[in-house]
């Protein structure tokens, strides 16, 4: 009997064993991106699933009692393995660095709120699930005569430990030798040097538990790049400060706009599908809404448009140079002159693309980016950004919000829930890219719902960072880019509230008549000062050289200088009136 009872004690031990690594690989066994990959998703949910089941294996192995191997294994990573399965379920992603930095570069008091949006279900699955662990640690702990044995476990540490070799014994003999690694690296501008991968597995950040740390480790990296940005950035000189006539607005809120192309809004574009009806209803019942009509993109990449939204002195210009006189945005302005200010993003805190716009962001008094995922992947609409813009403008009499949006980044489909829009089902590209301009439409229209709500002096400012080329049969397009004339046409719109256009009269007159001028994105932050000065004070004033503003006359013929794909400046009109279809430098 006794060696029978031994027998069974053994292999009850032993399917524990693997209880717990089936544990340890239950969100890899989530196919998260069959949506983002379809084509190769199996393979790397296969190549993943496998290497972690024998990590997770070796791990085990290390340990003689099963109680001890389920303790350390709780301690170290099981107890999160909700929020694992969480964010995959949420987002169609693993926890990324984007997650990480929407926790840690939010400020405290919107990062309380976040902890609160968090889905009841979620809260009470990571509280059950903690409980299921110390009850079964309870258990096993009562087992004594359960443990694996020395022997089986150091052939499963050399076993495991030799597949897991072999990968990397193949892939050492392909790669080029470091220095030409890190002679390549030297031409990589920082940011991008700040958004590296670390290390040289491509499986193990997307997988649970290692996604975590390595998440962790990449944001800071990238948050590294981006506080020596924040460093750099020149304080404004002690003595300017933003001239203020008699009432300023109590709110401004500036709305960058993403991917937007002004051909797609039917505010714009009569003969284009319904796709502003709100912006619309706004414009036909008299409301103080200005579109304006002739604004182009300086750049059709983010990275480089929005910093010259910003100041007049950005991080990096719009042909993607640094620029070592680089000065604080609009933002400290709108500080030194007594606004509370916010940067509500639904973009990320770090990265190649995102970092040297968040470094400006650092300005802000409040601070939140309410993305979890990345650019790439479904997140977070945009609408997430009401509620913070609603608590911010209820608790700051003054303020000034700047609201960084998803918009229009493709896939567009994941810019807008389901079933919303002119065309809800599953359509192709051009369909689901005119659902997220109507979506954008909805959120504008939301904004200026809660600026309006309380009778106050407000305005906001709205322009796309860059438009997006589509699928076009006159230029014979089979893709979406940012080569053509809809690449660099963005919209751009001036609303006041009631209370504001009684302060200021002129302002109506200024902005309508102006609304045809050429201009480029690099007039809103011009645009932005001019509205907190008064109307009156730059009504007479000439327009700002190289900037111009919405509320200043300039020449018709002002040439609008953008960056054309090949990071050359030039004249918009000139370029579009060579090849509408491809917009080429000198």
């Amino acid at each position: 009997m006794n060696s029978i009872s031994k027998k069974l004690h053994l292999s009850y031990a032993w399917w524990v064993f693997w209880g717990i690594v089936l544990v340890w690989n239950i969100p890899n066994m989530i196919p998260w991106e069959r949506n983002l990959y379809p084509g190769a998703y199996l393979l790397d949910l296969q190549e993943r699933l496998f290497k972690c089941a024998l990590l997770a294996t070796m791990f085990l192995a290390l340990f003689a009692r099963p109680w001890m191997g389920w303790l350390a294994s709780w301690l170290l990573g099981l107890w999160w393995l909700p929020a694992s399965v969480a964010v995959r379920w949420l987002s169609d992603s693993p926890i990324t660095s984007s997650l990480v930095g929407m926790a840690i570069a939010s400020s405290p008091g919107e990062l309380k709120n976040l902890a609160l949006s968090v889905p009841p279900l979620v809260l009470a699955g990571f509280l059950g699930w903690n409980i299921v662990c110390a009850v079964l640690l309870s258990w096993l702990k009562r087992r004594t005569a359960w443990h694996w044995g020395y022997a089986a476990r150091g052939k499963i540490l050399v076993f495991c430990g030799m597949l897991l070799l072999i990968p990397y014994a193949l892939a050492s003999k392909s790669q080029s030798a470091p220095h030409l690694q890190n002679a390549a690296r030297q031409s990589i501008d920082p940011f991008e040097e700040g958004d590296r991968q670390i290390g040289s597995d491509a499986e193990l950040p997307r997988a649970f538990p290692y996604e975590l740390p390595w998440a962790a480790a990449q944001y800071w990296q990238a948050r590294s790049v981006v506080d020596v940005a924040v460093a750099g950035l020149r304080a404004m000189p002690a003595g300017q400060t933003l001239p203020v006539s008699v009432g300023p607005p109590d709110t401004v809120v500036l709305v960058i706009g993403e991917s937007s192309s002004r051909n797609a809004w039917h505010l714009f574009n009569p003969d284009q599908a319904e796709t502003t009806p709100r912006l619309d209803a706004r414009m036909a019942k008299g409301d103080a809404l200005f579109a304006f009509t002739n604004v182009v993109a300086q750049s059709t990449s983010t990275r480089q448009a929005v910093p010259s939204m910003l100041t007049p002195q950005p991080l990096l210009w719009p042909d993607g140079k640094p620029n070592p006189q680089a000065t604080r945005s609009i933002i400290s302005l709108a500080s030194r002159a007594g606004y509370a200010t916010s940067w509500f993003s639904n973009q990320a805190a770090v990265g190649r693309f995102d970092g040297v716009i968040a470094a400006y962001a650092d300005e802000a008094d409040t601070r939140a980016f309410l993305n979890p995922s990345s650019y790439f992947q479904q997140g977070s609409y945009d609408e997430v950004l009401l509620p913070a813009v609603q608590r911010y403008v209820a608790s700051h009499p003054k303020a000034f919000i700047v609201l960084h949006t998803m918009g229009s980044h493709f896939r567009f489909d994941h810019r807008y829930p389901p079933g919303f829009g002119l065309f809800p089902g599953h359509q192709g590209i051009k369909q689901t890219y005119r659902n997220s301009v109507a979506y954008t439409d909805a959120l504008l229209d939301q904004i200026i719902d809660i600026l309006a709500g309380d009778g106050r002096s407000a305005v906001m400012v709205y322009a796309s960072d860059h438009g997006q080329g589509l699928t076009d049969e006159q230029c014979n397009k089979t893709t979406i880019n940012r080569v053509t004339i809809d690449s660099y046409e963005v919209p751009a719109l001036v609303w006041l509230s009631p209370a504001y256009v009684a302060a200021h009269p002129a302002a109506s007159k200024l902005l309508r008549s102006n609304a045809k001028l050429p201009y480029t994105t690099a007039a809103i932050h011009q645009t932005l000062k001019d509205l907190m000065s008064g109307p009156e004070m730059v009504a007479d004033e000439p327009a700002v050289k190289d900037m111009g503003s919405f509320l200043r006359q300039q020449w018709d013929g002002m040439p609008q200088m953008v960056v054309a794909p090949n990071m050359r400046w030039v004249d918009f009109r000139e370029a579009a009136a060579r090849d509408p279809c491809f917009i080429k430098g000198n």
